[in-house]
């Protein structure tokens, strides 16, 4: 049997799947707590080729095969930025998926395997030099545009579409009605959330914790969601302490509110990033409840009109988008 290996090296995480060649069924995966953040901690990527080496002796040895085995193995994320692996320039978009293909570049590892990897470049907006005034229509990517890729293909829009993509580092991508990336926009909504739900005076009143599918409560996620867009997210999530201290009311319900508190600024962002493109469908990526969270502030602040992504697109839109990109 003959594997195709992809793996996603995030900043913080490390995936590798292995697939049947010919019928592309997953048969193994392996995932290890750590990406290129370590590399920027330890000063070298050291840890980071020993992660991905046994991840790939997990995968081989859950599906009973060896290196030689391994007809391709193709790699992307972080792990193609200066702290991964091999550091590729970003296209510039317009991009579309014969642009990534013809962007891969390959390279040998021989302290992590035999065979060699593949790997697909990131997406920037722009060209040039980046300054205070141009910054704001600046973005970048690396291994979003592999599941922008994916998920075109899975929701097969028949027209422009944004795809959101929520995560530490919420994503918006503008794909053409043909498949091209056209641009994308980047918040840091997920790592506001864990800062203000570990970190601050906010801790308490959340019991340090996130909001979960089964606590999530869609009423108070939009009314944080407005009352951030009155008066600001530094207001707003200090409301999440008065409603527990004051207004008793439960953890669940203020992780609800501070939730939507966070996602009004990526919906203030959404707006800015789609004028001019009010035909667009925005579909909505992700695990609950961050996902449903994220349609209903949309919904409530905006004038978008957005579809939720099935649970099972949202889980394979990476290894779609790696395969049909190295053209598997």
């Amino acid at each position: 049997m003959k594997l195709i290996l992809v793996v996603d090296g995030g900043t913080t995480n490390l995936r590798v799947t292995a697939i049947d060649a010919s019928t592309h069924e997953v048969l193994a995966n392996a995932k290890a707590a750590g990406g290129v953040k370590h590399t920027a901690v330890d000063g070298n990527n050291l840890r980071l080729k020993q992660l991905l080496r046994e991840c790939i002796e997990s995968v081989l040895t859950q599906t009973g095969c060896t290196e030689e085995e391994v007809l391709r193995c193709i790699a992307f994320g972080m792990i193609t930025s200066n702290m991964g692996l091999l550091e590729i320039p970003h296209l510039i978009a317009p991009v579309s998926l014969q642009d990534l293909h013809d962007g891969m570049q390959t390279s040998v590892f021989p302290e992590i395997a035999s065979f060699p990897i593949e790997f697909i470049p990131g997406v920037r907006n722009l060209s040039g030099v980046v300054n205070a005034e141009n910054c704001g229509q600046m973005d970048m990517m690396r291994g979003e545009e592999v599941e922008a890729i994916g998920l075109y293909q899975l929701a097969k829009p028949s027209c422009a579409s944004v795809f959101v993509l929520p995560g530490s580092h919420n994503k918006l991508i503008r794909m053409s009605t043909d498949g091209k990336i056209m641009a994308c926009m980047t918040s840091i909504s997920g790592e506001l959330l864990d800062v203000i739900s570990h970190y601050t005076i906010l801790s308490d009143a959340v019991q340090h914790s996130f909001c979960s599918a089964e606590n999530y409560d869609a009423k108070m996620t939009i009314d944080g969601a407005k009352a951030c867009a009155v008066t600001g997210l530094g207001r707003a999530a200090f409301s999440g302490r008065i409603l527990n201290t004051l207004g008793k009311l439960p953890a669940a319900s203020v992780q609800s509110w501070l939730l939507g508190a966070v996602l009004a600024e990526d919906a203030k962002a959404a707006e800015a990033f789609t004028v001019g493109e009010q035909d667009s469908t925005i579909y909505v990526a992700g695990k609950p409840p961050l996902q449903q969270a994220f349609c209903d502030v949309l919904e409530t602040l905006t004038d978008m009109t957005t579809i939720s992504v099935k649970p099972e697109e949202s889980a394979q839109m990476g290894l779609v988008g790696a395969l049909m990109i190295a053209g598997c």
